[in-house]
């Protein structure tokens, strides 16, 4: 029974991990949103970290040992998560990366953590035979994780804490920006496009802060440019109360505009004066 435990366990540390690989930007992007933008280098080895452990949990390898290894991971991330809900406000704690059905709210988030730590007591508490692996296993695993990492490093490009290691933004005028053809702006306006889609966890994470910058004045109005999908645009308007406009744009056009969601941009004067990628900041942190 505690073998099946520990693989229940293992199941959900690699599911975890390689739902977060797909995704690894939009992960650090979450990380960095925590209090300091270099916490984002941090993905990579929390998807690494979570895939050894689920693989060695799921062969059986040092039952105990792992048992207690994978205890101390969780106790760790659930520490963080709850430091990033309390003091950051942040609700979403990215376990399973863009599927949002299995990021749960905060307290069933806590409450699953905690049925993991009660399913790996039992092997904490006497010692468990260890399984030996083969040649073949080790050759399987090897390749596996060699694929997540490569994945995980290729879908980091665009990632927050990457893009700050790049020079200040240039402005770019409007006119030479694909956003030309899908906004409509006025030469004397400040503007903010939101760029973003209906089911991405991050994008609705930021609803609450993009509704502030009319609100607050940062900006003349806020246009949402969303990648159309009717059954998730239904969805979306019984969940979120937004005070801007939507346009809606192919999934085609969105992904040769930005491979990041949500991405947001600044225009003034016609011209794009800023952008970024990742969960949008209050405009209170700002403003002078």
């Amino acid at each position: 029974m505690n073998r099946t435990f520990r693989f229940i366990v293992g199941l959900v540390f690699l599911l975890s991990a390689l739902l977060k690989a797909i995704d690894a930007a939009a992960f650090a992007d979450l990380m960095s949103s925590y209090g300091a933008q270099w916490f984002g280098f941090g993905a990579p080895i929390i998807i690494f970290t979570e895939f050894i452990l689920g693989v060695l949990l799921i062969f059986d390898v040092k039952p105990r040992g792992l048992s207690f290894a994978a205890s101390l991971f969780i106790l760790l991330v659930s520490s963080v998560f709850f430091y990033g809900l309390i003091c950051k406000g942040i609700t979403d704690c990215g376990c399973f990366g863009p599927l949002k059905w299995l990021n749960a709210k905060p307290g069933l988030t806590f409450l699953r953590n905690g049925v993991l730590l009660a399913l790996l007591i039992p092997s904490l508490l006497k010692p468990q035979q260890s399984a030996s692996l083969s040649t073949s296993t080790i050759v399987f695993m090897a390749v596996i994780g060699i694929a997540v990492m490569f994945m995980c490093g290729f879908s980091m490009h665009g990632a927050k804490c990457l893009q700050k290691q790049q020079k200040s933004f240039e402005p770019i005028p409007l006119s030479e920006s694909q956003l030309s053809d899908l906004v409509s702006c006025a030469s004397d306006s400040t503007y903010m496009v939101f760029a973003f889609s209906y089911n991405c966890p991050y994008c609705q994470n930021s609803i609450g802060n993009v509704n502030q910058y009319q609100q607050m004045g940062y900006v003349n109005k806020v246009i949402g440019l969303a990648v159309e999908d009717a059954k998730a645009r239904e969805r979306f308007d019984r969940l979120f109360e937004i005070n801007f406009t939507i346009n809606e744009v192919s999934q085609w056009t969105m992904a040769n505009l930005t491979n990041t969601l949500p991405t947001v941009y600044f225009i003034r004067h016609d011209s794009i004066i800023d952008q970024y990628s990742g969960l949008v900041v209050s405009p209170a942190l700002l403003l002078p």
